[in-house]
This record gives structure tokens, C-alpha cells and sequence, in this order.
């Protein structure tokens, strides 16, 4: 009987070890995957490539980890960055089980779900994704003009091309109502733009939209800053 006794014993504190040990295991588990799949941004503030991604990141209010790195000098890239991205460039964004080493390629991704919250910055209407296609494209395009012309180059070019922007603009956002994946590639390289050239005499539009942009969102002013590089 008491053979029996304690061998019953034995069974129920092996049982509740199990469960102990079981239940440690798989809040550590959970843990470890929260960590995987929580986006990490590498960046630097000043890059204009970085903050159109930045802003994405933010307007989707996902939970991500903002890690800032140095590009130049003795405090350059570390190696870590290196084996993240043999390229080199910011910025990076890091989800575990897809890395994306490319503005561009961020921006198109985040809609697609990428990180929560994203698929807001792309309405599924095919007229407004026309639209946003178009102010990406007109953006691309712009990036070498001006960069002529803040060099001290023909900026009559730069001014054509802005005013057939100007006149794209639909208020208060690029593409209407809505912020979308428009807003996010244009305002670093425009506000840098506006902050040259003041464009608010020949291209009124992207100036209110700009001004609108920094005051009434905080994903798009938390991103400006100070001290900022132009594109090259």
C-alpha cells in the first residue's frame, strides 16, 4: 500500500514537472518569435531613400524596432550591416524571413502586407493605384533634374517638371482624401526641394500638400529633420 503510495506520488509531481517545464518552454517560445517577426529598420535620419520608408513605417503603426546606423567616418557601418546587406545602402528592413535592401522595393512590399498595417497605404481601386504608379514614376524621374539644378545647373527643367506635378495634386494628399504609398516616395525629395527653392510661387499645389503633410500628420514630421542630406 505504501509502495503504492509513493509511486502515485512519484507519477502526479513527474506530471506537474511536465507541466511546468512544458509551459516555461512555450512562453519562451512565443517570446522568441515575437522577436523574429518584429520589423527591424535600419536607417540613417538624414537619407532622404530612408525616411520615404520611414514614413511608411510609421503611417502603418506596426510595431518596429528603429535601429540608426552611421554611413561615414571611424563609426561607419559596422559588420553586422555588411552581412545584412553586402550593398551597403540604407535602408534595410528586416522581417525575419524577408530582408529588403531597397527604398523602392520597401515601398512596394509594405502594401502587400509585408508589416502590419501596410495594405491601408494602397487602396485596392485600380484608379488610385494608377495615380500612385504615377507620382512614383514622376518622383523617379525628377531625382536627376533636380539634382542639376541645386548644383548650379538649368533649373527651368526641374521648374517644368514640378509645375506638371503641381498641377497633379488632388489635396489634401497626392492622390485625394487618402494617404497612400504617393505621399511616402515624394515628400522626402519635394520638402528638401521647397526648402531650397520655396516653391510656393510657381508650384503652390506641393507646397500647401507639403505644409499639410507636416502639420497635420505626425508619421511625416517625426521623420524631418534638422540636419538632412540631399539625394546623391
Amino acid at each position: 500500500h505504501r509502495s503504492s503510495k509513493r509511486m502515485r506520488n512519484f507519477a502526479l509531481s513527474t506530471i506537474l514537472s511536465f507541466i511546468v517545464i512544458s509551459s516555461i518552454f512555450f512562453h519562451t517560445s512565443v517570446m522568441s518569435m515575437a522577436s523574429v517577426t518584429k520589423p527591424r529598420f535600419v536607417t540613417n535620419r538624414m537619407c532622404p531613400f530612408a525616411q520615404k520608408a520611414w514614413i511608411a513605417l510609421e503611417l502603418s503603426r506596426v510595431n518596429y524596432e528603429f535601429k540608426e546606423i552611421s554611413l561615414y567616418g571611424p563609426n561607419g557601418k559596422p559588420n553586422w550591416f555588411w552581412d545584412l546587406n553586402p550593398q551597403g545602402t540604407v535602408p534595410v528592413l528586416d522581417c525575419g524571413d524577408e530582408i529588403c535592401a531597397d527604398s523602392d522595393l520597401i515601398l512596394d512590399r509594405i502594401p502587400q502586407g509585408l508589416v502590419d498595417g501596410g495594405e491601408k497605404l494602397l487602396p485596392s481601386a485600380s484608379s488610385v493605384k494608377k495615380k500612385v504608379a504615377s507620382w512614383r514614376r514622376n518622383i523617379n524621374e525628377m531625382l536627376p533634374i533636380g539634382k542639376r539644378a541645386v548644383l548650379g545647373g538649368d533649373k527651368l527643367q526641374l521648374f517644368k517638371k514640378l509645375e506638371k506635378m503641381d498641377a497633379m495634386v488632388e489635396a489634401p494628399y497626392l492622390c485625394g482624401n487618402e494617404v497612400t504609398v504617393a505621399d511616402c516616395h515624394a515628400f522626402p525629395f519635394l520638402w528638401r526641394l521647397n526648402t531650397e527653392f520655396d516653391l510656393g510661387a510657381t508650384c503652390p499645389n506641393l507646397q500647401k500638400w507639403l505644409h499639410y503633410c507636416e502639420a497635420n500628420n505626425p508619421a511625416f514630421s517625426k521623420t524631418v529633420q534638422s540636419s538632412w542630406w540631399w539625394w546623391w
